[in-house]
């Protein structure tokens, strides 16, 4: 656990923000509260929310520390996760271009038998600046051409 999520207390902190510098999620916090390891939060008597002053702050964090809870017994935590972005984010497949996989349907009946990557690789090459405004037929025929030579 980070020493600057410890170190930071508040005069009065909701069950949110102590969850947050505990790194535990609302539910663990709650089974340890149930257990006697962390103590009760008090309640404040107009809204009748639960909060934990300085020195209740101070128990908590001082327990979840040492692994020795305000009723004496052990406790051992993994250690907490890494932050969202730290972790290797996977690459988003592309999405299909509707109109290679549209082109790439039609070859097929036609008799080509391309995948798709290959339609979209031969899109690429035949059209590097797209086939926007282009008659679909026009580029089909070519597309046909082309595959045509490849074999």
């Amino acid at each position: 656990m980070s020493a600057k999520k410890m170190s930071i207390t508040k005069p009065i902190v909701s069950i949110t923000e102590i969850c947050e510098m505990l790194q535990l999620s609302r539910s663990r916090y709650y089974q340890l509260v149930d257990s006697g390891f962390f103590p009760k939060p008090l309640r404040d008597e107009k809204s009748k929310r639960p909060y934990y002053d300085a020195a209740l702050q101070k128990q908590i964090l001082e327990a979840r520390k040492t692994g020795i809870g305000v009723d004496g017994s052990f406790m051992l935590f993994y250690s907490p996760r890494k932050n969202e972005s730290s972790r290797p984010m996977f690459k988003k497949k592309k999405q299909a271009d509707p109109v290679a996989q549209e082109l790439a349907d039609i070859l097929a009946g036609m008799g080509v038998e391309a995948a798709f990557e290959e339609v979209q690789k031969a899109l690429n090459k035949l059209y590097p600046d797209g086939t926007e405004g282009m008659d679909q037929g026009i580029v089909t025929r070519e597309l046909y051409r082309y595959f045509k030579q490849m074999k």
